[in-house]
């Protein structure tokens, strides 16, 4: 690793929200450039200090490879702007790459190259996966970007926390995991199993952080921040001060915005965020296939589930982008 890269201050930098952005696309149906750039700087302003464009609220996989590198140049570019504000501190940024190896290690190297600090690799997509495989993808790709800061993305109770261990032998880049198995136990037991030192980021969002939390991860993902970036914000400060009782009323005024998301395996999770960006003037409700725009009815349920968390922060609806 060369000498810029300190793993013990990024992992401090990381414990905290971590924003994953929308990306919002125009009336052709192309990403809009100066939005993504105007929507990321929003979360910037609003206190979101750690962003992770192409990941899934970014519709990943239906991106082309030169849309997910104009996602990380432009989210960049947010960062750069804000960082020129004195009203700014430094912005991480986390790039999602994935899909083959070849594909992920080239879009890893022009992260770094571009200026992000660490990539996460999502996921692999292909059905047959054996646990060691996962261990081989994760740790080529990790040292394909040795002096780069990885944080692999762990869906799969298959994997161990000895898998994870071995892993990290290899790829001592390897700060931490986004951990997205929907079992506490299965999170603990693992976390409890694996090396030490890594950072635990709870990947499933507002829904699982108070459990998982207590679990031992120190930072939670979320798509909640493209719409109400406060009412995150809210729930880590509650959770770091073991205010379990503010974090208990968060949790329930966000659950039905939470569940809508993952409804039907999940099939509207980018949808109902862009939903609500929408009925606030955001951005606009596209997304594209294999994802849908919601029906009258559910775009109704999405405006009550917002309605639960005002009285929690009036200022929900936060600053529109101009």
């Amino acid at each position: 690793m060369n000498a810029s890269f300190n793993a013990a201050r990024l992992v401090e930098r990381l414990g905290t929200v971590i924003g994953i952005p929308v990306v919002p696309y125009n009336e052709e149906g192309a990403v809009d450039h100066d939005l993504t750039v105007s929507l990321a700087a929003r979360l910037i302003r609003n206190g979101i200090t750690v962003l992770t464009p192409n990941g899934n609220t970014g519709e990943f996989y239906a991106l082309s490879p030169d849309e997910r590198r104009q996602v990380l140049t432009c989210v960049l570019t947010a960062r750069d702007g804000a960082a020129a504000s004195a009203a700014a501190s430094a912005t991480t940024i986390v790039a999602g790459v994935g899909l083959d190896i070849e594909t992920a290690i080239s879009d890893a190297r022009f992260a770094r190259d571009s200026g992000a600090d660490a990539i996460m690799i999502h996921q692999p997509v292909l059905p047959y996966l054996a646990a060691d495989g996962w261990v081989e993808y994760n740790a080529r790709i990790a040292q394909s970007v040795p002096d780069f800061a990885v944080l692999p993305y762990l869906t799969k109770r298959a994997i161990t926390g000895a898998h994870i261990t071995r892993l990290v032998e290899r790829a001592p880049n390897v700060v931490g995991l986004k951990y997205s198995v929907p079992d506490p136990v299965a999170f603990a037991t693992t976390r409890a199993e694996a090396a030490d030192g890594l950072l635990w980021i709870a990947g499933l969002a507002e829904s699982y952080a108070p459990a998982y939390w207590q679990a031992g991860a120190r930072a939670f993902t979320s798509g909640l921040v493209n719409v109400a970036p406060a009412v995150s914000l809210t729930l880590l400060t509650a959770l770091r001060d073991d205010d379990y009782g503010t974090a208990g009323r968060v949790w329930r005024q966000i659950r039905h915005f939470e569940e809508l998301r993952a409804r039907d395996a999940s099939a509207d999770n980018v949808s109902v965020v862009k939903e609500a960006m929408h009925q606030l003037g955001l951005c606009r409700r596209d997304v594209r296939p294999p994802s849908h725009p919601l029906s009258g009815a559910r775009a109704r349920e999405v405006a009550d589930s917002m309605a639960q968390w005002r009285s929690l922060v009036p200022e929900t609806a936060g600053e529109r982008v101009a």
